[in-house]
């Protein structure tokens, strides 16, 4: 438990222990903190740093059920990138969500933590974790040279993954959340992450759509038609994408596709809407959109039934809101994700792969390891599972198994 000691003289007036004292401005009780029946201190502070590309902050949620666990009535900060900020702003599970900067990291050198968590293997977050007072480390800190090492023995394994192709591509068997929870001394226990949906972006859509002939009531497939610019060969190109849809449509004719994606994957939404205009195949084809902040496209991935994408954060955001997953594999390791049995995997099983390649030099070996009908039938299963859920039939215009989305500060 953190020791309390502040840098003024003792006085009954103020309780910054408190989890509803601002400091700044009055809290809840709007009052002085002497006497107060709102008091409800904080047993332990846990900071967490987790700044690293979107899908992979998703994905380090798991961790938030066994910390409530281990540390109850405890206070949890998360520290990340304004993007991923926006993602998790409402998760019940974090207090205090920040966006790091020079303020932030100066700020937090003058606060003490219980516990202190970094995942990320770059020098900033690795940095910033050595400044931080905390009386337990776990996972990746800073060497005296400038260089990630590892905080705590039970780390040592995960952190070698990322030293070694060997270990990494062909040697581990576990998936992100076993690794991370063996690099803490864990066991886990298929504890899963969750994100906060905000309904208003999702009633929002749901008007926009409904506008456009998307009918809530008929089952909706998701698919990311992009999957960033880091690595080649995550995502088919729009031709195949086309004719995925096209051979959905005549096997699958009740179906919706909603087509997703950020501003880079506008070309490919109107590549793939060209192909099927050309064939009269637009109906029942929706375009969610590129233009959205986080929570809103979360908010369009919960409409979905089936969620079709890459090794993407779109695939993360439909795990963590439970959605039926059918997920591509070419350049990186599907054997670290974990889909809680929510669907299907595509793997590219070739002799390159994976690689996490950013340029391939391989053609289109990866795209067109996986075939078409597979990914139909693929498709087709997950969807029949998804829509003979009781849960899912009771409450198809409704949002399934997320944690409501909470107002913060």
């Amino acid at each position: 438990m953190c020791a309390t000691s502040y840098p003024f003289p003792a006085t009954n007036s103020l309780s910054p222990d408190c989890r509803h004292y601002r400091g700044d401005k009055p809290c809840i009780a709007n009052g002085l903190c002497d006497g107060c029946e709102q008091y409800a201190p904080y047993v332990s502070r846990i900071c967490i740093i987790k700044l690293g590309a979107l899908g992979d902050v998703v994905r380090t949620l798991c961790i938030l059920p066994e910390l409530r666990r281990q540390y109850p009535n405890s206070q949890i900060t998360w520290i990340t990138k304004p993007n991923a900020a926006r993602m998790l702003k409402g998760h019940n599970d974090i207090d205090r969500l920040l966006v790091m900067d020079a303020m932030t990291a100066l700020s937090l050198t003058h606060e003490q933590f219980d516990l202190m968590i970094c995942l990320d293997k770059e020098p900033q977050p690795a940095g910033l974790a050595m400044s931080i007072s905390a009386t337990r480390k776990l996972g990746v800190g800073l060497s005296p040279f400038g260089t990630p090492i590892p905080l705590n023995p039970q780390a040592v394994s995960y952190f070698e993954l990322g030293m070694s192709d060997e270990l990494k591509f062909n040697q581990n068997t576990l998936t992100y959340p076993q690794l991370i929870y063996s690099a803490f001394g864990w066991e886990y226990k298929n504890q899963r992450y969750t994100l906060p949906l905000d309904q208003s972006e999702r009633a929002k859509h749901v008007q926009c759509l409904t506008a456009k002939g998307w009918d809530a009531s008929r089952p909706t497939l998701g698919i990311n038609v992009g999957a960033g610019k880091v690595f080649a060969n995550k995502m088919w190109p729009a031709e195949k994408q086309a004719a995925l849809i096209q051979e959905l449509q005549t096997q699958e004719p009740g179906i919706q596709v909603l087509l997703l994606g950020g501003p880079d994957e506008r070309p490919i939404i109107d590549q793939i809407y060209r192909k099927l205009e050309s064939k009269s195949d637009t109906q029942g084809i929706f375009d969610g959109g590129t233009q959205h902040q986080e929570p809103a496209f979360v908010a369009l991935i919960d409409l979905c039934d089936v969620m079709f994408s890459g090794d993407t954060m779109a695939m993360h955001v439909a795990i963590a809101l439970n959605k039926g997953v059918v997920a591509s594999f070419g350049p990186t390791c599907q054997q670290e994700i974990a889909l809680f049995g929510l669907g299907e995997k595509l793997v590219a099983n070739v002799p390159c792969g994976p690689c996490y390649k950013r340029i391939c030099d391989q053609s289109n070996v990866c795209l067109d390891a996986i075939k078409t009908d597979d990914a139909v039938a693929a498709i087709q299963r997950v969807l029949k599972q998804r829509l003979t859920r009781p849960d899912d039939k009771q409450n198809r215009e409704l949002s399934l198994q997320v944690l409501p989305y909470r107002q913060v500060g």
